[in-house]
Protein backbone atom coordinates (compact mmCIF):
# COMPACT_ATOMS: atom_id res chain seq x y z
CA UNK A 1 0.00 0.00 0.00
CA UNK A 2 3.01 2.14 0.87
CA UNK A 3 4.43 1.85 -2.21
CA UNK A 4 1.76 2.63 -4.10
CA UNK A 5 0.74 5.99 -2.37
CA UNK A 6 4.60 6.84 -3.01
CA UNK A 7 4.52 6.20 -6.54
CA UNK A 8 0.84 8.69 -7.18
CA UNK A 9 2.83 11.75 -5.39
CA UNK A 10 4.14 12.87 -8.90
CA UNK A 11 1.08 12.63 -10.62
CA UNK A 12 -0.81 14.17 -7.89
CA UNK A 13 1.67 16.93 -6.64
CA UNK A 14 1.51 18.04 -10.34
CA UNK A 15 -1.92 18.04 -10.54
CA UNK A 16 -2.70 19.69 -7.47
CA UNK A 17 0.28 22.27 -8.20
CA UNK A 18 -1.68 23.38 -11.33
CA UNK A 19 -5.28 23.33 -10.37
CA UNK A 20 -3.55 25.65 -6.91
CA UNK A 21 -2.04 28.01 -9.47
CA UNK A 22 -4.92 28.00 -12.11
CA UNK A 23 -7.66 28.32 -9.56
CA UNK A 24 -7.65 32.47 -9.95
CA UNK A 25 -7.65 32.42 -13.64
CA UNK A 26 -9.51 29.83 -14.19
CA UNK A 27 -12.37 31.21 -11.97
CA UNK A 28 -12.26 34.52 -13.91
CA UNK A 29 -12.04 32.69 -17.52
CA UNK A 30 -14.36 30.07 -16.42
CA UNK A 31 -16.93 30.65 -14.06
CA UNK A 32 -17.36 29.44 -10.59
CA UNK A 33 -19.42 26.53 -12.38
CA UNK A 34 -16.62 25.99 -14.94
CA UNK A 35 -13.62 26.34 -11.70
CA UNK A 36 -15.61 23.41 -9.93
CA UNK A 37 -15.75 20.80 -12.91
CA UNK A 38 -11.88 20.94 -13.39
CA UNK A 39 -11.33 19.31 -9.80
CA UNK A 40 -12.47 16.06 -12.50
CA UNK A 41 -9.01 16.12 -13.64
CA UNK A 42 -7.48 14.60 -10.02
CA UNK A 43 -9.61 11.95 -9.86
CA UNK A 44 -9.48 11.23 -13.41
CA UNK A 45 -5.40 12.05 -13.08
CA UNK A 46 -5.21 9.40 -10.78
CA UNK A 47 -7.19 6.81 -12.54
CA UNK A 48 -5.13 7.10 -15.97
CA UNK A 49 -1.36 6.73 -13.89
CA UNK A 50 -3.01 3.46 -12.75
CA UNK A 51 -4.73 2.09 -16.07
CA UNK A 52 -3.62 -1.98 -16.49
CA UNK A 53 0.01 -2.81 -17.68
CA UNK A 54 1.21 -5.49 -18.91
CA UNK A 55 4.83 -7.52 -16.57
CA UNK A 56 7.84 -5.66 -16.88
CA UNK A 57 9.90 -8.40 -18.99
CA UNK A 58 13.31 -8.48 -17.87
CA UNK A 59 15.64 -9.44 -21.00
CA UNK A 60 19.44 -10.24 -19.35
CA UNK A 61 18.54 -13.79 -16.85
CA UNK A 62 19.73 -12.12 -13.17
CA UNK A 63 20.07 -14.66 -9.98
CA UNK A 64 19.66 -12.93 -7.23
CA UNK A 65 21.92 -15.04 -4.42
CA UNK A 66 21.45 -14.77 -1.10
CA UNK A 67 23.59 -17.10 2.12
CA UNK A 68 21.08 -18.24 4.84
CA UNK A 69 22.92 -18.72 8.08
CA UNK A 70 21.20 -20.21 11.18
CA UNK A 71 22.08 -16.49 13.16
CA UNK A 72 20.31 -14.11 10.38
CA UNK A 73 17.76 -11.63 11.54
CA UNK A 74 14.83 -10.07 9.47
CA UNK A 75 16.17 -7.59 7.83
CA UNK A 76 14.53 -3.73 7.16
CA UNK A 77 11.53 -5.09 8.30
CA UNK A 78 11.14 -2.67 11.67
CA UNK A 79 11.73 0.69 9.43
CA UNK A 80 9.07 -0.16 7.25
CA UNK A 81 6.82 -1.21 9.86
CA UNK A 82 7.35 2.10 11.83
CA UNK A 83 6.32 4.10 8.61
CA UNK A 84 3.06 1.76 7.78
CA UNK A 85 2.45 2.52 11.27
CA UNK A 86 2.93 6.75 11.30
CA UNK A 87 0.38 6.71 8.27
CA UNK A 88 -2.06 4.66 9.47
CA UNK A 89 -2.28 6.64 12.58
CA UNK A 90 -2.54 9.88 10.37
CA UNK A 91 -5.34 7.87 8.78
CA UNK A 92 -6.94 6.85 11.57
CA UNK A 93 -6.75 10.30 13.34
CA UNK A 94 -8.49 12.24 10.10
CA UNK A 95 -11.20 9.30 9.94
CA UNK A 96 -12.11 9.80 13.62
CA UNK A 97 -12.29 13.07 13.46
CA UNK A 98 -14.41 13.28 10.26
CA UNK A 99 -16.97 10.40 12.26
CA UNK A 100 -16.95 13.30 15.39
CA UNK A 101 -17.98 16.25 12.92
CA UNK A 102 -20.77 14.28 11.84
CA UNK A 103 -21.98 12.84 14.84
CA UNK A 104 -21.75 16.13 16.74
CA UNK A 105 -24.30 17.80 13.91
CA UNK A 106 -26.92 14.90 14.59
CA UNK A 107 -26.35 14.37 18.51
CA UNK A 108 -28.98 17.78 19.23
CA UNK A 109 -32.87 17.46 19.32
CA UNK A 110 -34.40 17.12 15.98
CA UNK A 111 -37.78 18.37 15.01
CA UNK A 112 -39.08 17.36 11.95
CA UNK A 113 -40.29 20.09 9.32
CA UNK A 114 -43.62 19.77 6.96
CA UNK A 115 -41.91 20.76 3.26
CA UNK A 116 -45.32 22.70 3.45
CA UNK A 117 -44.41 24.99 6.24
CA UNK A 118 -41.17 26.05 3.77
CA UNK A 119 -41.10 28.93 1.29
CA UNK A 120 -40.00 26.39 -1.38
CA UNK A 121 -40.55 23.27 -3.43
CA UNK A 122 -38.86 20.25 -1.95
CA UNK A 123 -38.09 16.99 -3.08
CA UNK A 124 -40.11 14.05 -1.96
CA UNK A 125 -37.54 12.51 -0.48
CA UNK A 126 -35.52 14.78 1.42
CA UNK A 127 -35.47 15.12 5.08
CA UNK A 128 -36.14 18.54 6.31
CA UNK A 129 -35.74 18.28 10.70
CA UNK A 130 -34.36 21.84 13.11
CA UNK A 131 -31.84 21.51 15.06
CA UNK A 132 -30.68 23.31 18.15
CA UNK A 133 -27.25 22.43 17.92
CA UNK A 134 -26.39 24.69 15.04
CA UNK A 135 -26.40 27.67 13.45
CA UNK A 136 -25.94 27.67 9.86
CA UNK A 137 -27.97 25.19 7.20
CA UNK A 138 -26.61 22.33 6.42
CA UNK A 139 -27.25 19.55 3.92
CA UNK A 140 -25.99 16.16 5.35
CA UNK A 141 -25.84 12.99 4.65
CA UNK A 142 -25.46 10.68 0.68
CA UNK A 143 -27.89 8.04 0.51
CA UNK A 144 -30.44 9.78 2.20
CA UNK A 145 -29.67 13.19 2.13
CA UNK A 146 -31.16 15.13 5.05
CA UNK A 147 -31.53 18.80 5.57
CA UNK A 148 -31.11 20.14 9.00
CA UNK A 149 -32.10 23.98 9.66
CA UNK A 150 -31.56 25.71 12.87
CA UNK A 151 -33.93 26.37 15.44
CA UNK A 152 -34.44 30.12 14.96
CA UNK A 153 -34.32 29.89 10.72
CA UNK A 154 -37.83 31.71 10.07
CA UNK A 155 -36.94 34.13 12.54
CA UNK A 156 -33.32 35.02 11.58
CA UNK A 157 -33.93 34.94 7.69
CA UNK A 158 -36.48 36.91 6.10
CA UNK A 159 -38.95 34.87 3.72
CA UNK A 160 -37.03 35.75 0.34
CA UNK A 161 -33.47 34.57 1.87
CA UNK A 162 -35.42 31.46 3.00
CA UNK A 163 -36.29 30.58 -0.37
CA UNK A 164 -32.40 31.52 -1.41
CA UNK A 165 -30.65 29.70 1.36
CA UNK A 166 -33.15 26.66 0.52
CA UNK A 167 -32.30 26.86 -3.21
CA UNK A 168 -28.34 26.94 -2.31
CA UNK A 169 -28.75 23.85 -0.28
CA UNK A 170 -31.04 21.95 -2.87
CA UNK A 171 -28.26 22.29 -5.47
CA UNK A 172 -25.85 21.10 -3.22
CA UNK A 173 -28.48 17.90 -2.62
CA UNK A 174 -29.16 17.90 -6.61
CA UNK A 175 -25.15 17.57 -7.35
CA UNK A 176 -24.32 14.98 -4.97
CA UNK A 177 -22.09 17.06 -3.13
CA UNK A 178 -21.77 15.55 -0.39
CA UNK A 179 -20.62 12.34 -2.44
CA UNK A 180 -17.97 14.41 -3.64
CA UNK A 181 -16.77 15.82 -0.34
CA UNK A 182 -16.41 12.28 1.11
CA UNK A 183 -14.46 10.88 -1.57
CA UNK A 184 -12.23 13.84 -1.34
CA UNK A 185 -11.88 13.42 2.50
CA UNK A 186 -11.13 9.77 1.21
CA UNK A 187 -8.07 11.24 -1.06
CA UNK A 188 -6.83 13.71 1.81
CA UNK A 189 -7.03 11.11 4.73
CA UNK A 190 -4.83 8.65 2.43
CA UNK A 191 -2.53 11.46 0.89
CA UNK A 192 -2.63 13.24 4.40
CA UNK A 193 1.56 14.12 4.85
CA UNK A 194 1.52 15.89 1.41
CA UNK A 195 0.78 19.73 2.18
CA UNK A 196 -0.56 20.18 -1.29
CA UNK A 197 -3.49 17.65 -0.68
CA UNK A 198 -5.09 20.44 2.33
CA UNK A 199 -4.48 23.06 0.27
CA UNK A 200 -6.32 21.44 -2.93
CA UNK A 201 -9.19 19.86 -0.21
CA UNK A 202 -10.17 23.84 1.02
CA UNK A 203 -9.85 25.08 -2.82
CA UNK A 204 -12.34 22.33 -3.73
CA UNK A 205 -14.87 23.25 -0.91
CA UNK A 206 -14.27 26.95 -1.92
CA UNK A 207 -15.21 26.16 -5.75
CA UNK A 208 -17.98 23.74 -4.65
CA UNK A 209 -19.75 27.10 -2.90
CA UNK A 210 -19.26 29.40 -5.61
CA UNK A 211 -20.42 26.76 -7.86
CA UNK A 212 -23.38 26.96 -5.40
CA UNK A 213 -23.75 30.67 -5.37
CA UNK A 214 -23.98 30.86 -9.01
CA UNK A 215 -26.27 28.56 -9.41
CA UNK A 216 -28.81 29.80 -7.17
CA UNK A 217 -28.06 33.45 -8.57
CA UNK A 218 -28.05 32.77 -12.32
CA UNK A 219 -31.49 35.00 -12.64
CA UNK A 220 -31.92 36.56 -9.51
CA UNK A 221 -32.64 40.62 -9.40
CA UNK A 222 -29.85 42.58 -7.35
CA UNK A 223 -32.71 42.99 -4.49
CA UNK A 224 -32.40 39.50 -4.53
CA UNK A 225 -28.16 39.15 -4.75
CA UNK A 226 -28.17 41.87 -1.67
CA UNK A 227 -30.43 39.76 0.49
CA UNK A 228 -28.84 36.45 -0.07
CA UNK A 229 -25.31 38.39 0.57
CA UNK A 230 -26.83 39.51 3.86
CA UNK A 231 -27.70 36.03 4.87
CA UNK A 232 -24.33 34.83 3.84
CA UNK A 233 -23.18 37.59 6.61
CA UNK A 234 -25.42 36.72 8.94
CA UNK A 235 -24.59 33.06 8.99
CA UNK A 236 -20.99 33.37 8.80
CA UNK A 237 -20.46 35.11 12.39
CA UNK A 238 -21.50 31.67 14.30
CA UNK A 239 -20.23 29.48 11.72
CA UNK A 240 -17.48 26.63 13.24
CA UNK A 241 -15.27 25.63 10.97
CA UNK A 242 -15.54 21.30 10.65
CA UNK A 243 -13.32 18.78 9.14
CA UNK A 244 -16.69 17.40 7.95
CA UNK A 245 -18.55 16.34 4.44
CA UNK A 246 -21.74 18.19 4.74
CA UNK A 247 -22.61 21.05 3.27
CA UNK A 248 -22.98 24.04 5.36
CA UNK A 249 -24.87 26.98 3.60
CA UNK A 250 -22.27 29.53 5.79
CA UNK A 251 -18.86 28.24 5.75
CA UNK A 252 -16.41 30.72 6.89
CA UNK A 253 -13.17 30.40 4.54
CA UNK A 254 -14.71 31.70 0.97
CA UNK A 255 -17.09 34.31 2.31
CA UNK A 256 -14.66 37.24 0.59
CA UNK A 257 -14.83 35.51 -2.27
CA UNK A 258 -18.72 34.70 -2.18
CA UNK A 259 -19.78 38.35 -1.43
CA UNK A 260 -17.17 39.73 -4.17
CA UNK A 261 -18.65 37.22 -7.02
CA UNK A 262 -22.31 38.14 -5.96
CA UNK A 263 -21.42 41.79 -6.72
CA UNK A 264 -19.17 41.00 -10.06
CA UNK A 265 -20.70 38.55 -11.88
CA UNK A 266 -18.73 36.30 -14.29
CA UNK A 267 -19.60 36.42 -18.12
CA UNK A 268 -17.99 33.07 -19.22
CA UNK A 269 -17.22 32.85 -23.52
CA UNK A 270 -17.72 29.79 -24.97
CA UNK A 271 -14.38 29.80 -26.05
CA UNK A 272 -12.61 29.85 -22.82
CA UNK A 273 -15.07 26.39 -21.96
CA UNK A 274 -13.86 25.29 -25.10
CA UNK A 275 -9.73 25.86 -24.48
CA UNK A 276 -10.31 24.58 -20.98
CA UNK A 277 -11.75 21.29 -21.91
CA UNK A 278 -9.14 20.84 -24.52
CA UNK A 279 -6.38 21.33 -22.35
CA UNK A 280 -7.79 18.80 -19.94
CA UNK A 281 -8.11 16.45 -21.89
CA UNK A 282 -4.57 16.85 -23.31
CA UNK A 283 -3.93 16.27 -19.71
CA UNK A 284 -5.27 13.50 -19.23
CA UNK A 285 -4.07 12.12 -22.10
CA UNK A 286 -0.62 12.74 -21.68
CA UNK A 287 -0.57 11.01 -18.18
CA UNK A 288 -2.06 8.32 -19.88
CA UNK A 289 0.44 8.33 -22.43
CA UNK A 290 3.39 8.45 -19.75
CA UNK A 291 1.90 5.45 -17.69
CA UNK A 292 1.83 3.06 -20.66
CA UNK A 293 5.22 4.45 -21.94
CA UNK A 294 6.80 1.66 -19.77
CA UNK A 295 5.65 -1.37 -22.19
CA UNK A 296 7.99 -0.58 -24.69
CA UNK A 297 10.95 -0.06 -22.46
CA UNK A 298 13.79 -1.98 -22.62
CA UNK A 299 14.94 -4.09 -20.01
CA UNK A 300 17.88 -2.95 -19.41
CA UNK A 301 16.58 0.48 -18.59
CA UNK A 302 14.98 -1.24 -15.70
CA UNK A 303 17.39 -1.05 -12.81
CA UNK A 304 17.74 -4.16 -10.48
CA UNK A 305 14.98 -5.51 -8.44
CA UNK A 306 16.23 -4.86 -4.76
CA UNK A 307 14.61 -6.00 -1.50
CA UNK A 308 13.52 -3.45 0.79
CA UNK A 309 12.39 -6.54 3.49
CA UNK A 310 14.03 -9.51 3.36
CA UNK A 311 13.25 -12.29 5.97
CA UNK A 312 15.37 -14.86 6.71
CA UNK A 313 14.16 -18.38 6.31
CA UNK A 314 14.32 -20.14 9.55
CA UNK A 315 17.25 -23.14 9.29
CA UNK A 316 15.23 -26.32 9.50
CA UNK A 317 15.72 -28.03 13.04
CA UNK A 318 16.39 -31.28 11.45
CA UNK A 319 19.14 -30.32 9.03
CA UNK A 320 20.99 -28.42 11.54
CA UNK A 321 21.07 -31.31 13.87
CA UNK A 322 22.73 -33.43 11.10
CA UNK A 323 24.32 -30.20 9.99
CA UNK A 324 22.85 -30.25 6.03
CA UNK A 325 23.44 -28.05 4.03
CA UNK A 326 21.61 -26.78 0.73
CA UNK A 327 20.09 -24.27 -1.33
CA UNK A 328 16.73 -23.47 -2.93
CA UNK A 329 16.34 -21.87 -6.70
CA UNK A 330 13.11 -19.99 -6.89
CA UNK A 331 10.97 -18.03 -9.57
CA UNK A 332 8.83 -15.70 -8.68
CA UNK A 333 6.87 -11.85 -9.94
CA UNK A 334 7.28 -8.51 -7.72
CA UNK A 335 3.49 -7.23 -7.76
CA UNK A 336 3.23 -3.46 -7.93
CA UNK A 337 2.61 -2.68 -4.10
CA UNK A 338 6.40 -4.81 -3.78
CA UNK A 339 4.94 -8.10 -2.51
CA UNK A 340 5.90 -11.51 -3.83
CA UNK A 341 3.79 -13.53 -5.99
CA UNK A 342 3.42 -16.89 -8.29
CA UNK A 343 6.60 -18.56 -6.00
CA UNK A 344 7.56 -21.96 -7.30
CA UNK A 345 10.41 -24.02 -7.07
CA UNK A 346 13.31 -24.27 -10.01
CA UNK A 347 15.93 -26.26 -8.20
CA UNK A 348 16.62 -27.74 -4.60
CA UNK A 349 19.25 -29.77 -2.92
CA UNK A 350 18.67 -31.36 -1.39
CA UNK A 351 14.99 -31.70 -2.67
CA UNK A 352 12.09 -31.57 -0.04
CA UNK A 353 15.01 -30.09 2.55
CA UNK A 354 14.73 -26.59 2.06
CA UNK A 355 12.00 -26.09 0.25
CA UNK A 356 8.70 -24.95 2.32
CA UNK A 357 10.93 -22.76 4.42
CA UNK A 358 12.16 -20.74 1.61
CA UNK A 359 8.97 -20.10 -0.10
CA UNK A 360 7.39 -18.98 3.48
CA UNK A 361 10.44 -16.43 3.50
CA UNK A 362 9.89 -15.16 0.27
CA UNK A 363 6.32 -14.90 0.77
CA UNK A 364 6.90 -11.94 3.33
CA UNK A 365 9.96 -10.25 1.27
CA UNK A 366 9.03 -7.23 0.00
CA UNK A 367 10.93 -5.15 -3.17
CA UNK A 368 11.09 -1.28 -3.77
CA UNK A 369 8.73 -1.26 -7.35
CA UNK A 370 10.00 -0.35 -11.00
CA UNK A 371 8.64 3.57 -11.16
CA UNK A 372 7.94 4.14 -14.67
CA UNK A 373 5.91 7.20 -15.61
CA UNK A 374 5.07 7.67 -12.26
CA UNK A 375 3.61 4.40 -11.77
CA UNK A 376 4.52 1.22 -9.52
CA UNK A 377 5.26 -1.36 -12.40
CA UNK A 378 5.36 -5.36 -11.83
CA UNK A 379 8.21 -7.55 -12.68
CA UNK A 380 8.18 -11.35 -13.83
CA UNK A 381 9.95 -14.32 -13.57
CA UNK A 382 13.07 -12.95 -11.22
CA UNK A 383 15.42 -15.91 -10.19
CA UNK A 384 16.73 -15.75 -6.22
CA UNK A 385 19.14 -18.43 -4.91
CA UNK A 386 19.24 -18.83 -1.08
CA UNK A 387 22.11 -20.78 0.20
CA UNK A 388 21.54 -22.55 3.39
CA UNK A 389 25.02 -23.23 4.91
CA UNK A 390 25.68 -23.82 8.83
CA UNK A 391 28.53 -20.78 8.85
CA UNK A 392 31.03 -19.14 6.08
CA UNK A 393 33.27 -21.87 6.36
CA UNK A 394 30.88 -23.93 4.71
CA UNK A 395 31.30 -25.86 1.33
CA UNK A 396 31.85 -22.91 -1.45
CA UNK A 397 28.75 -21.84 -3.41
CA UNK A 398 27.78 -21.79 -6.55
CA UNK A 399 24.61 -20.95 -8.66
CA UNK A 400 22.72 -23.82 -9.72
CA UNK A 401 22.04 -22.31 -13.09
CA UNK A 402 25.23 -21.97 -15.57
CA UNK A 403 25.33 -18.86 -17.85
CA UNK A 404 23.85 -16.35 -15.87
CA UNK A 405 24.53 -13.47 -14.06
CA UNK A 406 24.84 -13.48 -10.67
CA UNK A 407 23.72 -10.62 -7.69
CA UNK A 408 24.71 -11.16 -4.13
Amino acid sequence: MLNWILAQQLVLSLCLTLLLVAEKKALTTLGAKGLYITWLILPLALLANNLPKDLVPLNDAVLYQYLVQINQQTQGAGSLLYWQIVWLTGVITLVLLTIQAQWKIHRGQLTLVEHSQLPCVMPKGLRVVESNLITSPSMVGIWPAKLILPNDFKDKFSRVQQQLILQHELVHYRRLDNLSNLLAMVLVAIFWFNPLVWLAYGAFRRSQELACDATVLANKTPDEKLSYSKALLLCVQTSVPTLSIYSQYGAQHPMLLRIKLIKNQIIVKKTSLFIGLISGFGLLAGIAMANQQGNVMNASKVSDATPITRVEPKYPVAAAQQNIEGSVLLQFDIAQDGSTANIKVIKAEPEQTFDKVAIKALEQWRYKPQIIGGQAQSQANLLVQLDFRMDESSNPIRPMIDGIKVLN
